[in-house]
């Protein structure tokens, strides 16, 4: 039992969470408030180890209970796109699918006001709330529609980076180095949504969802991806070019040459994806893309803030 449950709440996809999450805080926050102090003499507040894996747990609840939800509405096409992996109405009820939604939610939600009371902006607790209610209208209605389900989730993946930042108040001043990597796993994520879908298409279809592949067919939905993938290696170049261009340690070019390769084989995946298999090894690739561009945080603050 326990194995169909870890396969449940997507242990792998929390695992990559939980580490995106730490790096963020280790790797450029921590780093960050060490330079200030140099500077100014002073260490910003910030939050203790303590309350950081709280925050850590509460993000990993909540993305928990929107695994299990979405397998529940997910049932009648899982049938058709992945038989016999979904395991609700097999080693648990329904009913007991939705308790534990519930319960993973509210648990996410009362850390997150907990920790949102002691940075006193009590606001932020409201980030809980949010991702814990768009991941059931996700499940139950947005990823049946067009675009904006992709989009949805797009969304809440660029959240999950975002949210170790939002709770450091301190840190606010440097908020665009977040913004950056959570623009990055926006169009990755959306890329990996779209591709899902193609994989999906033949349960989708049968179950009158309205995703793109459903829609344009899987011709006019590779030029998406395709324009989805270079839009995403152009805005990386961009940025390395702002950022990098005249740097004395790292070469741009090298950098340039690191991120669109990858991207170049996507569009190969793609273009030569004809069975479902092929749309899964895609997806697999677009994931292995969104673990490499969360390590490049590694470097950064090797090279940086240490």
């Amino acid at each position: 039992m326990i194995l169909p449950f870890l396969r449940l709440i997507r242990f792998s996809n929390l695992c990559i969470i939980a580490l995106t999450q730490i790096l963020i805080r280790y790797c450029i926050i921590l780093p960050a408030f060490e330079t200030e102090s140099i500077i100014t003499g002073e260490y910003p507040s910030h939050l203790s180890n303590l309350d950081f894996a709280l925050l850590l747990f509460s993000t990993l609840f909540v993305a928990a209970g929107g695994y299990i939800i979405n397998d529940l509405f997910d049932v009648k096409s899982d049938e058709i796109n992945k038989p016999g992996k979904n395991i609700i109405e097999k080693l648990i009820s329904a009913k007991t699918a939705k308790i534990l939604f519930f319960s993973f939610s509210v648990i996410g939600i009362i850390i997150g006001f907990y920790l949102a009371w002691k940075i006193d902006h009590l606001i932020m607790g409201s980030v809980h709330v949010f991702s814990a209610v768009s991941l059931w209208m996700y499940s139950s209605y947005y990823k049946k529609r067009f675009l904006s389900g992709n989009i949805l989730i797009a969304g809440l993946s660029s959240l999950s980076l975002l949210i170790v930042g939002l709770f450091e108040p301190e840190f606010y001043r440097n908020f665009i180095y977040l913004l950056l990597y959570a623009g990055f796993a926006f169009f990755v994520t959306l890329i990996r949504e779209i591709i899902k879908d193609m994989e999906d298409l033949d349960g989708d279809s049968q179950t009158e969802c309205k995703t793109i592949p459903v829609k344009l067919g899987l011709q006019k939905t590779k030029i998406i991806l395709y324009t989805l993938i270079v839009l995403t290696t152009v805005l990386l170049i961009a940025i390395l070019f702002q950022y990098f261009y005249d740097n004395k340690v790292i070469n741009f070019w090298m950098m340039a040459i690191m991120f669109v390769v990858p991207f170049a084989a996507l569009i190969s995946l793609v273009r030569s994806a004809e069975q479902k298999k092929d749309y899964y090894y895609a997806g697999i690739f677009t994931k292995l893309i969104m673990v490499a561009g969360v390590l490049t945080m590694l470097p950064f603050y090797f090279y940086f803030l240490r």
